[in-house]
């Protein structure tokens, strides 16, 4: 057995993410990816936020990027979510973080917040895919069909990883799913959607929040299902904002311009329902 996997696998050390960015000086916030992609894609937000009174940190999640990206683990939630507070506290802030996800790394920051909530002043989570709790509608249980039949046909795929050989049906999965996928990256990101996104804690973590949460939307966004607060998480939900803008599965200038308005009022303490 290598020294890698004896100290991570039999030891149960966690992973120490790659960080892409650190800047600025002032309230911590901390930006996680979504899946198959890496932490540049905050490069709107952080530039947005040049000036403001914030350390940005962008972390690539576990398996992606420049982040370990070992054989053996299940990337599960807790895969996940112990590597981002083992990374976090190795940043030594001395006081709680805001914590920003985006679709799977959104499910990371509910867990993160929810297994370390004095770590976690804020959660602001953006197009968080969650599949769990929903209610009982006709509809809902449609588009869960419709998802999980296209995941299920994804991580069948046998992709080639060459440019100039890519199958259709492989472009195809890549442009709808945004990922960046490389034959490194591939295996984390087919566990990462079995075992983070189809399989969640997320309908049971949201509840149990201790910090506000900013719950945010895109009106454009076909992989994630969107619904009032009160229909999707409860009624005793004080603690979470929902907002929905126009915007895509992605994170654009204009996305990062709500994204930055959320985390400036979570800083001042202003949290209207």
């Amino acid at each position: 057995m290598r020294l890698d996997e004896f100290w991570h696998r039999r030891l149960g050390r966690p992973y120490l993410l790659a960080k892409r960015t650190d800047t600025g000086r002032g309230t911590p916030v901390v930006l996680l990816h979504g899946i198959g992609r890496s932490a540049g894609v905050w490069q709107p937000l952080v530039k947005r936020l040049q000036g403001a009174p914030f350390r940005l940190l962008a972390f690539d999640l576990l398996g992606f990027g420049d982040s370990p990206k070992p054989e053996w683990p299940s990337y599960d939630i807790d895969t996940h979510a112990q590597a981002a507070i083992a990374s976090i506290r190795r940043q030594h802030f001395g006081q709680p973080v805001l914590l920003v996800g985006h679709s799977l790394g959104a499910l990371v920051a509910l867990r993160v917040a929810y297994l370390q909530p004095k770590q976690v002043k804020h959660v602001v989570l953006y197009e968080m895919p969650l599949y769990e709790g929903l209610p009982e509608k006709r509809r809902y249980k449609a588009r869960l069909r419709i998802y999980f039949t296209f995941y299920q046909w994804v991580i069948k795929q046998n992709p080639t990883f060459g440019e100039a050989k890519k199958r259709f049906k492989e472009r195809l999965s890549t442009k709808i799913v945004g990922a960046e996928l490389t034959l490194e990256t591939w295996q984390p990101f087919i566990k990462s959607l079995q075992n983070s996104i189809m399989q969640q804690t997320a309908a049971n973590d949201i509840k149990q929040l201790q910090m506000p949460a900013d719950v945010i939307y895109g009106s454009r966004d076909m992989l994630v299902i969107r619904g009032k607060v009160a229909t999707i998480f409860g009624d005793d939900v004080d603690h979470i904002t929902a907002h929905t803008i126009k915007a895509r599965h992605r994170i654009t200038p204009v996305t990062a311009q709500f994204l930055a308005e959320r985390l400036e009022a979570a800083v001042q303490g202003d949290q209207p329902l």
